[in-house]
């Protein structure tokens, strides 16, 4: 009988064990992945901030304007509505 209840408080042990172990696990992970996208987050704000203080005078572009190239363009491709041909 002894030997009964001590297979089961080492079988509630090991249970609650790895319950640990795997909340510990994922805890450590999630604190790394938080800790790693502030560091990126951090370094690319301090290339940006370089950028700027190397070149300040350019101005950075939309989103849509990759090169110049591509910034002439949809300015020429852009309409504007026609009000009187609406009216």
């Amino acid at each position: 009988m002894m030997v009964a209840e001590a297979l089961e408080a080492l079988w509630t042990l090991l249970i609650a064990g790895g319950v640990w172990l795997l909340l510990g696990a994922a805890l450590l992970a999630l604190t790394l992945a938080v800790t790693l996208l502030a560091a990126v987050a951090a370094l690319r704000g301090a290339w940006t901030a370089a950028q700027r203080l190397r070149s300040p005078r350019r101005r950075p572009r939309p989103s849509w304007a990759l090169t110049r190239r591509l910034a002439r363009r949809h300015a020429r491709t852009r309409r504007t509505p026609d009000y009187e041909e609406a009216a």
